[in-house]
């Protein structure tokens, strides 16, 4: 528990030092900051009116005032950089943990480790959206206030529900019986009326795997959380006729007192991480039980090495590639040895060798271990032959049937150039055409080489997917071309794009991130197309670019929609139309496959294929080979930060 880590003392003075300043821009603002010493600035008093005519803004300021200010702020600075220093050599959380199985703080220690974790990663996310506005062309901290609010709040929402599943502070642990992992009877499912599940029976036996498949929005995530206990005691939806899980009334057990018996994974892995380290990760479930430190190592090391990631047990858990992230949240939830897993799209961020591994660990877990595997997934071909159970999620039904067959293959034929009606009259010029050539592209994370020498070069109207592994290097390439501060040139129509300001590198090349989400500022459609329009002012308005990616009329019901409301596809094109706003000529997606179904990835699909249409160069990063097969007419592929051209495998192959 004793170990020198210098990341929770620098943000500690980080913050420290943000409050020292905020004290005294405070002072300066209401009142003046007077009070002995030179004048350095004799600012005018500015006396409200009303309700607030106490209060007045601005006054002289003088070097004792700022110095008062300081002092004032110095007390409380130094209980911040306490925690931070206390932090840095003892790990505080792991003591909350603790605290959840024995002595005082046991009723308030989950509220303690969701706030000490919540902490960096609040950080975190302002970076997240400090990198975000500067893409989009946000300018101020108020900006920030509702990414980042939402942001903290969904990253502790899910600690929460990680920490429940996991039997934090679990006051009874009920036995259950293994012989009967599921059954459902006459279940149904109600989330406010905003979706509905009926009429489900089934029945799950040990040693068996399911697959549950569906569209999305359909309900998979929810028929498996309704297994754990996170849709009734967490989420607030409401259960109808009888659930049992280990032969326990789901209804009268929360997730937390089922934990022994039931492991979960969830969607969002990364979000779920409570722990630094991934060792400390692996172990959070037996060190809520306050089983014995001897016992706990034995079991991680174990599980580690039954799913082949022991070199990783000393590793930080924000150090991990979508794989890596994805079979440490799976060996977290085995560390307890649950005769019930829960798996939540597993494969979405996983390149092809990657969803390979995670299909045969999960097929052992079954097949092997005796467990009742239930996974829900869209991506159904890489379970054939492995799955013993297929359930179809559509229309508020599940029907039990058997694997679903291959989709057929149907090769893209590009859409007319879309013109206008994405928001560029480019395509409309003729034959002006930019070209982009990248020449000895860098780009660095630390001392580490992320992508080396890269150069390529790309003619307008051109789809190029750049494949490779997860970690290899394509969102470091495409952060580089959009913000071009590294070594090496992007040129854009023979112009240095490092060369431009930043209003001008927007409409030069603009990328759409693999978090799109972080691109969404507003609280409503309607308020993120005018808030583009109003940046950038563009020939056709966002919500008609917008509309055409869809292929539809945007309704008065979906314009003052909540962004994050709107489904996966819906929500990428949304992005996409706010960063076509400034009329780039080339366009980056990072990922635009990812964790999407059938559908939306056609939707996706026919989006880019529609900017491309209308003059501009388009350049998407993906792991999913048939995405980039069916949308692309040019493949690079990237390797250990090298960046090559690749023959482009056909629909038809990957079929």
């Amino acid at each position: 528990m004793m170990r020198f880590r210098a990341a929770p003392l620098r943000a500690a003075a980080i913050v420290a030092a943000v409050f020292v300043v905020s004290r005294v821009a405070y002072r300066l603002v209401f009142g003046g900051a007077s009070g002995g010493g030179m004048v350095l600035l004799d600012l005018p008093r500015v006396p409200l009116e009303g309700p607030f005519a106490h209060i007045a803004l601005f006054g002289p300021v003088t070097s004792g005032g700022i110095w008062n200010a300081a002092v004032s702020a110095l007390p409380f600075a130094a209980v911040i950089l306490a925690f931070g220093v206390l932090n840095a050599f003892i790990d505080v959380q792991r003591l909350f943990v603790l605290g959840a199985t024995r002595g005082p703080i046991r009723a308030v220690s989950r509220a303690l480790v969701i706030a000490w974790a919540t902490a960096p990663a609040l950080a975190h996310s302002v970076r997240r959206m400090r990198r975000a506005a500067a893409l989009r062309g946000e300018r101020g901290p108020s900006a920030l206030l509702v990414p980042v609010f939402e942001h903290t709040v969904e990253r502790a929402l899910a600690l929460a529900a990680s920490m429940e599943v996991r039997g934090f502070a679990a006051s009874a642990r009920p036995t259950a019986d293994a012989e009967r992992p599921v059954r459902c009877t006459a279940a149904s499912l109600d989330q406010g009326g905003v979706w509905r599940l009926d009429d489900v029976d089934l029945e799950l036996a040990p040693g068996s795997l399911t697959i549950v498949s569906g569209a999305t929005g359909a309900g998979k995530s929810s028929l498996l959380d309704a297994m754990s206990g996170l849709f009734q005691h967490f989420e607030g939806g409401v259960q109808g006729g009888r659930i049992e899980i280990g032969g326990l009334d789901r209804r009268r057990f929360t997730p937390r007192e089922t934990a022994g018996f039931v492991g979960v994974v969830a969607q969002q892995v990364r979000r779920s991480f409570v722990a630094e380290t991934v060792r400390d990760e692996i172990g959070f479930a037996l060190t809520t039980r306050g089983l014995d430190a001897t016992l706990i190592a034995e079991r991680v090391q174990q599980t580690a090495d039954e799913l082949g990631i022991a070199r990783l047990l000393e590793r930080p858990v924000i150090a991990l590639s979508a794989g890596e992230a994805t079979l440490v949240a799976i060996a977290a939830a085995l560390v307890s040895l649950p005769a019930l897993l829960l798996v939540d799209e597993p494969l979405a961020e996983l390149d092809t060798a990657a969803r390979r591994v995670v299909c045969a660990v999960l097929d052992r877990v079954a097949h092997e271990s005796g467990a009742c595997v239930v996974v829900a997934d869209h991506r159904t071909a890489e379970w054939r032959g492995v799955a013993d159970v297929w359930l179809e999620i559509d229309d508020g039904r599940v029907t039990i049937g058997d694997a679903p067959a291959l989709a057929p293959s149907t090769p893209t034929t590009p859409p007319a150039p879309a013109g206008r009606v994405v928001g560029d009259d480019r395509a409309a010029a003729g034959p002006r055409h930019p070209l982009v050539s990248v020449q000895g592209l860098e780009a660095r994370h630390g001392d580490t080489l992320a992508v080396r020498d890269a150069r390529f070069a790309m003619r307008a109207g051109e789809r190029v997917a750049v494949t490779g592994a997860n970690g290899a290097g394509k969102s470091s390439l495409l952060g580089a071309m959009a913000v071009p501060d590294a070594a090496g040139r992007m040129l854009i129509d023979g112009i240095d794009v490092a060369s431009l300001d930043p209003t001008a590198r927007r409409r030069a090349i603009t990328l759409v991130p693999e978090q799109f989400d972080d691109l969404f500022f507003s609280t409503t459609v309607a308020a993120e197309c005018h808030r583009a329009d109003r940046r950038n002012r563009p020939a056709t308005p966002t919500a008609e670019a917008f509309a055409a990616l869809l292929g539809r009329e945007l309704d008065e019901g979906l314009l003052l929609r909540h962004p994050r409301d709107l489904s996966a596809g819906e929500r990428l094109c949304l992005a996409i139309a706010i960063q076509l706003a400034p009329s780039p000529a080339v366009l980056l997606v990072d990922e635009p496959a990812r964790g999407l179904d059938a559908a939306a990835r056609r939707l996706v699909g026919d989006a880019l294929v529609a900017v491309a249409g209308a003059g501009r160069a388009v350049l998407f990063a993906t792991h999913d080979r048939e995405f980039a097969a069916r949308f692309a007419i040019r493949e690079l592929t990237i390797e250990r930060g090298a960046v090559s051209p690749a023959p482009l495998v056909t629909a038809e192959v990957i079929a």
